[in-house]
């Protein structure tokens, strides 16, 4: 039986109260957030504020990586109130539309983006709005806080909350596809914990990062999953000082997507004066998002630091295979999940499926296309793969990707650009088949001359079959637009 998130999370309020939950930077120091005082305040919210939405209410969550970010989402899955967390970096026309969609009549935000909501607040005259440290919010939180401490209420933690009922609407950040918002469960939530427990060494006392953007779903699974060991997280809300972050909090163990781990490998080329442990400090990496270009894992791996790689989706809650930390596989997005609630398999022609009870219920208000990926409960990841004897996973491509040349043979895009991603100095690279023929085109951004990157083209596809060979070369001059989860938007 997988232990819940809620009992996770529980243990460590109740045992261990005085220990850290969260650090916070605080001028040239960091200081500690216990969890006594985290589920205090889930607690104060719950009971205060979100009450009064009533549950199965949406309420909407915008904002920047925060300690307060994280109490509402909490408190949310705590007391039946389902979190829409939105990404920040949305227009403000886009925020009001999927606050409309989903029918949410409270929404908590941030003071970072006061101005972005004024405008979202004028196209949803009905909604009520409410930042993160406003005098109304250190109210409700003050009454809730006493109320529990009164005993005119219980706490969210003295009983279990409905596993099976919605608690989070979380918008896809697909790279082509219109986002859609994916239901999942509390259950879907203590899914990821329970498999990562296994294979990943996380212990109370151990320190991590908040970095991953918590309104991406891979930010949000690897925060409980850190949580529930008992990790201590340093909140990081810009990832442009992620090195100065793991500096300051002493981060042993991270999560990142390629693009942050490619970040943190420069600067760590580029250091001057490193504390005691660092970078010998980081035990491991764990990447997901993204396939991982070689070139990171090897800059990575010369630190000392072990490079792992995971594999998942929204719809299925996070990664459903993780690298195991004793055993990795190169080349491998890692072992599938170890819980024997969750089956694995690959159909016949080579897609990969999973089914669950991380898995997502459906698409939001979109039968149509809840049905084109659920079949007898198996979610289509759309992903074509292969799964070994071991049970190791190795991704091949997106199948919406898949180029079909015009002599019939297939290419998957996403292996010729890991091959390109191996050229030291060529940063990003995005294949595709072009015209009637389906020419294969690579268009990269690089540091090197333009003779040099066509160069060393040239070398790889020597070593290519014919066919996959690229025949078309655009160089750029600035880095490919991205996705929140770091993927080159398409």
């Amino acid at each position: 039986m997988v232990e819940t998130l809620h009992s996770q999370l529980r243990k460590h309020i109740f045992k261990r109260p005085n220990a850290p939950a969260f650090l916070i930077a605080a001028g040239d120091r960091s200081l500690p957030i216990s969890w006594r005082q985290f589920g205090r305040d889930i607690d104060a919210l719950a009971w205060a504020g979100l009450k009064h939405v009533g549950k199965g209410a949406r309420v909407g969550i915008i904002g920047e990586n925060s300690y307060e970010w994280i109490v509402t989402h909490a408190a949310c899955l705590m007391s039946g109130v389902v979190a829409v967390p939105l990404e920040p970096t949305l227009s403000a026309q886009e925020m009001a539309q999927r606050l409309a969609f989903v029918d949410a009549r409270f929404v908590v935000h941030s003071v970072l983006y006061e101005d972005k909501v004024r405008e979202v607040a004028k196209l949803l005259p009905g909604v009520f709005f409410v930042n993160f440290g406003s005098a109304a919010v250190d109210y409700l939180l003050e009454r809730g806080a006493a109320a529990v401490a009164n005993g005119e209420v219980t706490s969210v933690f003295e009983a279990e909350p409905d596993e099976d009922a919605l608690a989070s609407i979380i918008f896809t950040s697909g790279t082509t596809a219109k986002p859609r918002g994916v239901e999942l469960t509390l259950r879907s939530f203590s899914m990821f914990p329970a498999s990562a427990k296994e294979v990943l060494p996380v212990k109370p006392g151990d320190r991590s990062l908040m970095v991953l953007p918590l309104h991406h779903i891979f930010g949000i699974a690897s925060t409980y999953f850190l949580l529930s060991r008992g990790a201590a997280l340093g909140v990081c809300p810009d990832f442009r000082r992620l090195f100065d972050a793991v500096q300051r909090f002493r981060a042993t163990r991270l999560f990142l997507v390629p693009a942050l781990a490619d970040i943190l490998a420069h600067k760590l080329d580029h250091r001057t004066a490193m504390p005691d442990g660092m970078p010998g400090g980081i035990e491991w990496i764990l990447t997901g998002g993204a396939p991982l270009p070689r070139r990171i894992y090897e800059h990575l791996q010369s630190f000392g630091i072990r490079m792992l790689e995971g594999y998942g989706l929204t719809e299925t809650c996070s990664l459903y295979s993780l690298a195991p930390y004793n055993a990795p596989r190169v080349g491998t997005a890692g072992l599938v999940s170890p819980l024997p609630e969750v089956e694995t398999k690959v159909s016949a022609d080579g897609e990969l499926l999973i089914r669950g009870p991380n898995v997502m219920r459906r698409y939001y208000h979109d039968p149509a296309a809840t049905a084109k990926v659920m079949e007898d409960g198996w979610f289509r990841t759309g992903d074509t793969g292969e799964i070994d004897a071991d049970g190791y996973v190795k991704v091949i491509g997106r199948r919406n990707r898949t180029i079909v040349l015009s002599s019939g043979k297939k290419v998957a895009p996403e292996e010729l650009e890991n091959l390109l991603a191996g050229i030291p100095g060529l940063l990003e690279a995005l294949v595709s088949g072009e015209g009637e023929s389906r020419l294969l085109t690579a268009e990269v951004y690089s540091t090197l001359p333009e003779k040099t990157v066509r160069d060393q083209i040239d070398t790889i596809n020597r070593t290519l079959p014919i066919y996959k060979r690229i025949r078309r070369v655009i160089v750029r001059k600035e880095p490919f637009p991205r996705t929140a989860s770091g993927k080159i938007r398409l």
